[in-house]
This record gives C-alpha cells, structure tokens and sequence, in this order.
C-alpha cells in the first residue's frame, strides 16, 4: 500500500502508484488534475474544509471507490470523469454547481442526492450506466444539455421543475437533459407543477 498525505504546503508529486490519499486539514482546493489517472488509488479521506474540487482532479482514478464531499461547494469539469468503480458519492448542504462532465462514465456510481445544489453543466452524469436514482433539493436551478445522457438504469428524480431550468440544446433546439433515459418513470416534484413538466419528455 501506498500511503500519501496531500497538504498546502509541502511536495505536491502524488506517486503512481498510490493506493491511499489523506487530505490534510490546510487544503481548501483539490488542485486541477492533481491525482490524474491515477490508476491504483482506492480510498481518499477527505474533511468538511475542502471547499473545491478542480477541474480533471481525480480523472481516470479507475479504482477509487468513494469519497466525501460534504463541505464542497463546486465539483469542476471532469473532476471525476470516467471513475468507472466509483459507487458512492456523498454531498453536503453547501454544494452549488457540479461542472461540465463532472461524474461522467463513473459507470457504478448507484444513487445522487444533492440536497442543495443550484447548477447541474451539461454533461455532468452522462452515461452513468447503474444510475437509478437523482435527489435535488430546492435550490436548484438549471440542468444543461445532456446533464444525465444515457444513464439507462435511471428509474426516478426528485426534482423542483421552476422555469426555464430545463433549457433547450443549443444545436439541437429541443431539450435533451434525460435522453436515451428509458426507465426513468417516477417523477418527483417539489413544488408547484410548471410549463416546464414537458421538458422531461424523453427523446428515444
């Protein structure tokens, strides 16, 4: 087993062959790409100062099972992309904005609830193969294009439906957030019924 402790200050050289990352309490960042394919790593302990999680931080960490992000207010653009034994993700009451493919190809990821998040980018869950389940709370306020694109095993939401926080694909003109989604039949809504219901209609 490699054991390796990430602080502010100090060798910021993550070893290839890490197993087991330990976040100090100094760090308020994950530095972009900071533990890229980084292949063998397996478990991170994290802490409720980390604030940010940047941009391809953890991409292709084809191993890493779970992770704590109880304090993390942003998830940048492919923070997680493509850690496909990644099963269990656990979000705190300060998280706003999951970024462009953030968690996508993260193929056993099982269920999401994001109580307080405002911005889901586009892309952010797509082709989350074992995906069943997606809880928001009712701070949110905009799923882009393609946020849950083929996540075939997607079976029920929980969602706020207020306007316009379900745009329409830029190129494509129609809205495209639950494409290829063709198990998802139980719909949730907290609050009020809006015009919008009919973006959730799923294109084949």
């Amino acid at each position: 087993m490699c054991l390796f402790t990430w602080a502010e200050i100090g060798d910021h050289v993550v070893p290839q062959d890490v197993t087991q990352v330990i976040i100090d309490r100094s760090v308020s960042i994950i530095q972009r790409g900071a533990f890229f394919q980084r292949t063998k790593l397996v478990s991170v302990e994290t802490h409720e100062g980390i604030e940010s999680v940047e941009m391809n931080a953890f991409n292709s960490c084809c191993r890493l099972r779970k992770i704590n992000l109880i304090g993390v207010r942003e998830v940048e653009r492919a923070a997680f992309h493509s850690c496909s034994a990644l099963t269990d993700v656990e979000f705190g009451d300060k998280l706003e904005t999951i970024g462009d493919d953030a968690f996508n190809f993260c193929i056993s990821l099982q269920k999401l609830t994001m109580p307080s998040v405002r911005i889901i980018e586009a892309g952010a869950f797509a082709e989350c193969a074992q995906l069943t389940e997606a809880e928001f709370g009712g701070n949110l306020e905009t799923i882009q294009q393609q946020a849950f694109y083929t996540c075939p095993s997607l079976r029920r939401i929980v969602i706020p439906l207020k306007d316009d926080m379900i745009p329409e694909h830029v190129v494509q003109h129609r809205c495209s957030q639950f494409d290829r989604c063709p198990n998802l039949t139980t719909v949730d809504l907290v609050g009020g019924i809006h015009n919008t219901v009919s973006c959730l209609l799923l294109a084949p």
